[in-house]
C-alpha cells in the first residue's frame, strides 16, 4: 500500500483550492457576461423607441441585431480556437476586450435620429452597431470561450456553466423593467451598464491569469480521438436539428413577443416577459436535463397549442387581453421547454460545445431575420406566430416517430401532438378565412398591421368603413352618401374635441390653423371649413394611402390639407429649428398605438415643443383611451410643471371607442365657455394626484390600472 506524505497531501490540497477557485472566477465570468448581454437589450431598444415613432418592431430589429452579433461572437469563439495555441488565443482575446473599452459608454449618438418615415430597419442595425457591437460581440464569446479553455483544461463542468450563464441573462432581464427602468434615467442606464462592462473585463482578465497559471494540457491519446471521431459522427447527424429547434425557438418568441405587445402596449414590460420564459427555459433544462420529460411536457404543449388558438376565434372563451397575453405565454412556455429540452438531450460532449453552440446561435439569427426582415414583406398579417409555434409541434412529431428505442410515454404524446396541430392549424385557418368583418384592405410594414374593415354591412344606416391597427379604431366612415360626411361620435361636434372646435372656430371667423399628429382615417377634418387649414404628421406611409384610397374625407373636405410623413415629435422639433413655429389655434395628439400612451410624445419635453408650436391663446388635446391604462395623473401633472390649465372630456356614454381628451391650455377663456363647460367631466381615476414624464425617465407602468 503507498503511503501517502503530508507534503503530498498538502500540495493536492492546494491544488483542488485553486481549481475551486479557478471553477468561481470563470462562473462569475460567465454570469456577469449573461447578465450584461441581456440587460442591455431592453435597454437599448428602450433609449431608441421614440427616435422611431415607439414601433413594436422596434424592439425585434434589435433582437434580430444581438442574434447576429451573438452568432459572430460563437463563430469567432468556434473557429479562433482550433488553429492557435492556447496562451495565444487569450492575449488575441484581451487585446479585442481592451480595444473595445473605448467604445464606452454605450450611449447612442441623436446623429442617428430619422428623418423620414422611410423603414428604419437598416439604420437601427448601424445605430447598434456604433453604439454597443464591439463590447456585444466580445460578451458574445464568454460562453463557448470559458467553456472551450475549460474542457481543454480537463474541467467536467463546462454544460453547467451554460446553465448559469443563462441564470445571469435571465436575472439581467428581469432586474430591468423593476428596477433600473423604473428608477435610472436613460442615461444613468447606460453609464451604469458601460461601468459593468468594465468590472466585465477586470474579472475576465482575472480569469485569463489562472488559465496561465493552472494550465496542465492533457496528451492525447486514442481513445480521445476515439471519442473525438464518435463525436464528430454524432454531430453531423443532429445539426440539423439543433438549427431547427433553435430557429422556431427563435421564431416563436419574436411572434409571441409582437402579438402580445400589439394588444396592449410597446412596453419593456412585455419585451421581458416571453424573453425571460425563453432563457428561464435554457436554465432549467441545461441545469437539471432529467426535467424535461418529452411525453409529459409534449402531451401538455399540444393541449395548450389547440386551446390558444381556438381562443383567437369567436368561440373562445378569452377575450380580455390579459387573458389572451397569458394563455400565449403558457403555450410559449411548453413551446421553449420543447425546444430547449431536446437542445439539452441532444448536445456533444465538451469537444464539440463550441460548434453546438455556433448552430444555436445560426438557427437564433435565422428566426430573427425571418420575423424582423421576411415576414413584414411576404405576410400580410402576424401569420409568424402560427408558423412558429405549430412548427414546433411538427418538428417533435418528426422527433419522436414510433420505433422500439423511443421512450413509452413519447409515441403516446405524439398522437396527442397529432390532434393538437391539426386543431391550432385548423383554428387559425379559420380565424383567417372566415372569421371578423369583412376585409376590405390590409397593409404591413415596419410599423405594423393595418386593416380596413367593413362592419354593419346589414345596417344601410350603421354601414360603415373602419381602419384598425394593434385591435383599436384608427378611425371610420359611414358608407351611406348621406352620412359620409358625418364623423363618428368619438370626433363629431358634440364631442369633447368637437365643441373644441367649435369654441376656435367661432372666434376665429377668419380661419383656424390645426396640427394633428396621428392621422388616421382623417375624421377631424369633417368639421373643416374653406378658410380652415390641417396639418397632419403621420408615422406610417400606408396609413396615408390607406386614408386616401378607402376612405373620403381628405378628397371631401373645403379646408387645405397637407401631410408631413415621420415621427410626429421629430417633425415638429424639425420644423421649430428650420421654419420656426406654426402657430397653430389647435394641436391634437392623436397617435395612440393600440390604447397605449405613447411614452415619448407624453414626456415634458415633447409638452414643449408642442406649446411652443401653439399661439398664444391656443389649445393643446390629447386623445386618451382608458382601457389598460389611466393617464389621468400624468395630464394633471404636465399641466401644472408648463403653467397650464387642463379638462377632462370624457367619450360620451354611446361612443363605443371611449376615446376621451385632456384639453389643455394657458389662456383660461376657451374653459369658460358656456359649450365647452358642459362638456367636462370628472377625471377617470378621481384623483388628484400628478406625475411627470421625461424624455429620460418613464415608465408605463405608473398609469397602468391594476385592478378594473
Amino acid at each position: 500500500m503507498a503511503q501517502v506524505t503530508f507534503s503530498d497531501a498538502y500540495t493536492r490540497t492546494g491544488e483542488m483550492t485553486a481549481n475551486r477557485i479557478f471553477v468561481v472566477v470563470a462562473g462569475s465570468t460567465m454570469t456577469l457576461s449573461g447578465f450584461l448581454l441581456f440587460q442591455v437589450q431592453p435597454m437599448m431598444a428602450r433609449y431608441i423607441l421614440p427616435w422611431f415613432g415607439g414601433s413594436a418592431t422596434t424592439w425585434t430589429v434589435c433582437l434580430l441585431f444581438f442574434q447576429v452579433a451573438l452568432l459572430l461572437g460563437y463563430a469567432y469563439a468556434y473557429l479562433f480556437t482550433k488553429p492557435l495555441r492556447l496562451r495565444t488565443q487569450i492575449i488575441i482575446h484581451l487585446s479585442i476586450v481592451v480595444l473595445s473599452l473605448a467604445s464606452l459608454p454605450i450611449t447612442p449618438s441623436e446623429a442617428f435620429k430619422p428623418l423620414d418615415a422611410d423603414n428604419p430597419t437598416l439604420r437601427i442595425l448601424v445605430l447598434l452597431v456604433f453604439s454597443v457591437g464591439l463590447p456585444y460581440f466580445v460578451l458574445s464569446t464568454t460562453t463557448p470561450l470559458v467553456q472551450k479553455w475549460l474542457a481543454s483544461l480537463g474541467s467536467e463542468t463546462p454544460s453547467r456553466l451554460f446553465a448559469l450563464s443563462n441564470l445571469g441573462s435571465f436575472l439581467g432581464l428581469v432586474t430591468y423593467p423593476i428596477f433600473v427602468d423604473l428608477y435610472l434615467t436613460t442615461d444613468d442606464q447606460t453609464w451604469l451598464w458601460s461601468a459593468g462592462y468594465v468590472a466585465y473585463a477586470a474579472v475576465l482578465g482575472t480569469f485569463a491569469v489562472l488559465t496561465f497559471v493552472l494550465r496542465q494540457p492533457a496528451s492525447p491519446s486514442s481513445a480521445s480521438a476515439t471519442t473525438v471521431a464518435n463525436q464528430t459522427l454524432t454531430i453531423s447527424k443532429g445539426v440539423w436539428v439543433w438549427f431547427l429547434l433553435s430557429m422556431l425557438g427563435s421564431v416563436s418568441l419574436l411572434a409571441v413577443t409582437n402579438y402580445i405587445t400589439s394588444y396592449v402596449s410597446v412596453n419593456p414590460f412585455l419585451w421581458i416577459l416571453p424573453l425571460s420564459i425563453y432563457l428561464l427555459s435554457f436554465v432549467v433544462t441545461f441545469g437539471r436535463p432529467k426535467f424535461y420529460r418529452p411525453g409529459f411536457v409534449g402531451f401538455f404543449y399540444a393541449v395548450a397549442l389547440a386551446f390558444n388558438f381556438f381562443s383567437a376565434t369567436e368561440f373562445g372563451l378569452i377575450d380580455e387581453a390579459f387573458g389572451v397575453i397569458a394563455i400565449n405565454l403558457i403555450c410559449f412556455l411548453f413551446c421553449c421547454l420543447i425546444c430547449q429540452g431536446e437542445l439539452a438531450r441532444r448536445q456533444p460532449a465538451a469537444q464539440g460545445l463550441a460548434f453546438f453552440y455556433l448552430t444555436l446561435a445560426a438557427g437564433g439569427a435565422m428566426g430573427g431575420a425571418i420575423v424582423s426582415i421576411v415576414a413584414p414583406i411576404i405576410f400580410p398579417d402576424y401569420w409568424e406566430l402560427p408558423i412558429g409555434l405549430i412548427g414546433v409541434g411538427v418538428l417533435y412529431i418528426f422527433l419522436y416517430l414510433p420505433s422500439g428505442q423511443q421512450q413509452f410515454y413519447a409515441p403516446r404524446a405524439n398522437v396527442a401532438m397529432c390532434v393538437g396541430v391539426l386543431l391550432a392549424a385548423g383554428f387559425a385557418i379559420y380565424s383567417e378565412l372566415f372569421e371578423g368583418e369583412e376585409l376590405i384592405d390590409r397593409r404591413r410594414n415596419f410599423y405594423g398591421v393595418i386593416r380596413v374593415e367593413e362592419v354593419d354591412v346589414d345596417d344601410a344606416k350603421k354601414d360603415r368603413y373602419v381602419m384598425k391597427q394593434a385591435g383599436e379604431s384608427q378611425g371610420e366612415q359611414f358608407q351611406s352618401p348621406d352620412r359620409r360626411n358625418i364623423a363618428s361620435c368619438d370626433f363629431n361636434r358634440t364631442s369633447g374635441i368637437g365643441r373644441v372646435v367649435g369654441y376656435l372656430q367661432q372666434h376665429n371667423l377668419a380661419g383656424i390653423r390645426i396640427g394633428v399628429v396621428g392621422l388616421g382615417a382623417g375624421m377631424l377634418v369633417t368639421q373643416g371649413r374653406p378658410q380652415d387649414s390641417y396639418r397632419y404628421y403621420e408615422l406610417n406611409p400606408q396609413v396615408t394611402e390607406l386614408a386616401k384610397e378607402d376612405f373620403s374625407f381628405l378628397h371631401d373636405t373645403k379646408s387645405k390639407i397637407s401631410i408631413v410623413h415621420g415621427d410626429g415629435r421629430l417633425s415638429l422639433e424639425r420644423e421649430l429649428k428650420s421654419e420656426g413655429p406654426q402657430n397653430y389655434d389647435l394641436l391634437h395628439v392623436d397617435a395612440f398605438r393600440g390604447n397605449a400612451p405613447p411614452a415619448h410624445l407624453m414626456t415634458k419635453e415633447a409638452f414643449e415643443v408642442y406649446f411652443r408650436h401653439l399661439k398664444t391663446s391656443g389649445v393643446l388635446a390629447v386623445t386618451s383611451h382608458r382601457d389598460y391604462y389611466d393617464a389621468s395623473s400624468l395630464f394633471r401633472g404636465m399641466a401644472e410643471v408648463l403653467g397650464a390649465e387642463v379638462r377632462w372630456f370624457p367619450a360620451a356614454s354611446d361612443c363605443k371607442n371611449g376615446a376621451g381628451f385632456a384639453i389643455f391650455s394657458r389662456s383660461p377663456d376657451i374653459f369658460a365657455d358656456a359649450r365647452v363647460q358642459a362638456r367636462t367631466g370628472d377625471w377617470d381615476d378621481h384623483d388628484t394626484s400628478k406625475i411627470i414624464w421625461t424624455d429620460q425617465k418613464s415608465s408605463l407602468m405608473s398609469l397602468l390600472i391594476w385592478s378594473r
